[in-house]
């Protein structure tokens, strides 16, 4: 592609560090005084995070930041919950929907057994006239993004920025202060980074030659990275993928380390590292590529990829970002336009 930067996907992409500026700028809490008053009362006896895509992947940082706070949240996407789900919604489960859209088939689902049961609906949702919105009432966090071209990216971005902020006040608003701080100096890292991201993808197009098998590996919230990471490289790329938890990698899969198999693994939360470094270096020495996906602090090395720079729970925003420059890569490796849809759109509406 002779203008790579005229692609909307492309565009899409740069626009992301203003996009969260954007919503840090409009976040307001008032939605969340009930629901916080509502979860300290114990009106609630499970609090059912869902979604679909994206946004569900998006919800996995917000489910660490409840359940380490001792809630009783539960994370399940839309389609499991309205088929195989269904005894977790009761009138005293908090359900918090999460959808860009607020439109795509599974919500309309799971919309109407919330009602039947009378359950409290939570949602962040970006279109005010959906559904989802409309269902929702005033229990609304909007992320407050331009609409999208094509795959899912100020979207995502701005759903993992409102969604913690919302986790922080419902857990601990003292903390919230704190992690708009944090959102702020990564919208700052986001904005620089673009501002050089030719050189950023030459780097991806240099380490991470067209693979045969390619693998994304997290833990903690860097799980969102990796799930979505895979989700994207199909939608944007048409390249197969697949996310997986870096535990869960040993149990099985590591069979198909050799050198036709690329690894990405997210350094993540200091809690595990190096638990992930130690698989790093035993997938390097069973013959396979893995590559390290850090801070721009950490130290160069042939085996590393920077993210643009983070704070606190600005990381799991940065570490989609490689992914995306990886995504433009493969994309023209396939000879297809990156994030042109093909078989779908924006919004799903059948199951």
């Amino acid at each position: 592609m002779n203008n790579l930067k005229a692609n909307p996907y492309v565009q899409d992409i740069l626009s992301q560090g203003k996009s969260v500026q954007t919503v840090l700028d409009q976040f307001d809490d008032a939605a969340l005084k009930p629901i916080a008053s509502f979860i300290q009362r114990g009106d609630f006896d499970r609090i059912v995070l869902t979604g679909m895509g994206g946004s569900f992947f998006a919800s996995y940082p917000i489910w660490l930041m409840l359940a380490n706070a001792g809630l009783p949240a539960i994370l399940v996407d839309c389609a499991e919950l309205i088929h195989h789900g269904r005894g977790l919604i009761t009138q005293r489960t908090l359900i918090w929907v999460t959808s860009q859209s607020g439109r795509s088939a599974e919500i309309i689902s799971v919309l109407e057994l919330i009602k039947q049961a009378a359950a409290t609906l939570f949602a962040t949702v970006n279109d005010l006239s959906s559904p989802l919105a409309q269902a929702a009432q005033k229990n609304i966090i909007p992320i407050h993004a331009e609409v999208e071209k094509t795959v899912s990216t100020r979207t995502y971005i701005n759903t993992l920025a409102v969604g913690q902020l919302a986790a922080l006040y419902l857990t601990n608003d003292g903390e919230l202060k704190q992690g708009m701080v944090d959102l702020q100096l990564t919208a700052s890292g986001l904005i620089d980074y673009f501002s050089d991201w030719e050189k950023h993808l030459q780097l991806i197009k240099d380490r991470v030659p067209p693979p045969r098998s390619l693998v994304l590996l997290g833990r903690g919230y860097s799980l969102a990275a990796a799930y979505t990471g895979a989700l994207i490289l199909g939608e944007a790329s048409k390249f197969t993928a697949i996310g997986m938890q870096a535990g869960e990698f040993r149990h099985g899969p590591f069979e198909l380390a050799s050198p036709n198999l690329t690894v990405l693994i997210f350094a993540g939360p200091p809690e595990t590292r190096e638990l992930n470094r130690r698989l790093h270096k035993d997938l390097n020495d069973a013959g396979a590529h893995p590559l390290w996906i850090t801070s721009p602090e950490e130290a160069d090395h042939a085996t590393c990829i920077h993210m643009p720079r983070a704070q606190g729970i600005g990381f799991p925003l940065a570490e989609i970002v490689p992914i995306q420059m990886l995504t433009i890569h493969l994309a023209l490796e396939n000879n297809v336009e990156p994030g042109k849809f093909f078989r779908t759109g924006k919004i799903t509406l059948s199951e």
